[in-house]
């Protein structure tokens, strides 16, 4: 079974996408409002093999989030040589698992079994010691075994 950790920083607003051109090859997850919703949600989670500025630009769904719209990317620390397939095997089990509005076609297909940690930092690269309330739902540790699914929380915390 293929182990993916990844590293999710933000909340960055779109015009801020700008500022980090250089970083590709990673996962976006896109969260807000659609016109309909009460409450800002994870709409759609991606992959990218471009910058995340180039390819957010010219997103078909992203601009359905009208309201609270942030993103979150989230580079792939392991393993090191990463490829499209293991992108692809991550954003697979996010869009199983937690069913984003937008990622309509990736609900229905359930992912190959793959363990994935999410790490989550503010955008300075500082950790989260508390999961940011839009992402509560999305546990730090997720696997799915292609049969049974276990996800849990990790606590941050440092010796002083």
């Amino acid at each position: 079974m293929n182990t993916i950790i990844i590293d999710w920083r933000g909340p960055y607003l779109y015009d801020d996408l700008f500022d980090i051109r250089d970083k590709e090859y990673g996962l976006y997850l896109a969260t807000g409002k659609l016109p309909y919703q009460r409450e800002a949600l994870i709409q759609y989670c991606g992959i990218t093999t471009r910058s995340f500025y180039t390819r957010l630009k010219e997103h078909h769904k992203v601009h359905k989030i009208t309201q609270k719209q942030e993103f979150w990317l989230g580079n792939i620390v392991y393993p090191s040589n990463i490829s499209k397939q293991d992108l692809e095997q991550a954003e697979s089990l996010i869009i199983y698992f937690w069913q984003p509005e937008l990622n309509e076609r990736g609900r229905i297909s359930v992912p190959k079994p793959i363990t994935l940690m999410n790490k989550w930092f503010k955008k300075n690269g500082e950790p989260r010691y508390r999961q940011h309330t839009l992402l509560k739902d999305l546990d730090d540790l997720l696997s799915w075994d292609g049969e049974l699914w276990r996800s849990g929380n990790l606590t941050v915390w440092h010796d002083e």
